[in-house]
């Protein structure tokens, strides 16, 4: 079996580089015409990037989820490394919107528990809310508790985001 990780922190660390450069090249594009040059240059080459990871995507479906082993690890790898980058949350929102019908492994009950108690502690995302709705599905004893751990915390967001996540426990 595959190890997506190092693929999707390598797509991530490449991307996130790309996007800088337009914002670094943007501050001074007015300046002269080299300078607008070398701004459209990095604004084409972020827009054309396309890596490994972007093939996976293109062949991630409800289907190839259930059928393909390959593409089911990738989909886990890529939501244990949690990847932040331009996008990045619209494309966990809809991997997470693929996975809702199937039968979980253990596995992969734990990488959704770790995403979601990471987003806890680091700051809730735009996909935050999907991954709480997986808890009526990976939730357990341990899990719960720990929710209940973070809604103690001495950080208001972090008991704020908690307590959101606790909304979806199912007693």
């Amino acid at each position: 079996m595959s190890d997506f990780k190092s693929q999707i922190a390598r797509h991530r660390d490449k991307l996130n580089e790309l996007h800088e450069r337009i914002h670094t090249t943007s501050k001074v594009r007015d300046r002269s015409e080299a300078h607008k040059q070398t701004w459209e240059d990095a604004c084409s080459e972020f827009h054309g990037f396309r890596s490994e990871i972007d093939n996976y995507f293109d062949e991630v479906s409800a289907e190839t989820i259930t059928e393909d082993n390959q593409i089911r690890q990738f989909v886990f790898d890529y939501l244990s490394v949690d990847p932040i980058y331009f996008r990045s949350g619209y494309e966990k929102e809809n991997l997470l919107r693929l996975l809702k019908a199937l039968d979980l492994t253990d596995e992969e009950k734990e990488v959704l528990r770790r995403t979601t108690l990471r987003r806890i502690r680091n700051g809730a995302l735009r996909e935050f809310r999907r991954f709480c709705q997986f808890i009526p599905k990976v939730q357990n004893d341990a899990f719960v508790g720990e929710l209940r751990l973070e809604a103690k915390s001495s950080d208001v967001q972090v008991q704020r985001r908690a307590a959101f996540a606790l909304e979806y426990v199912v007693d």
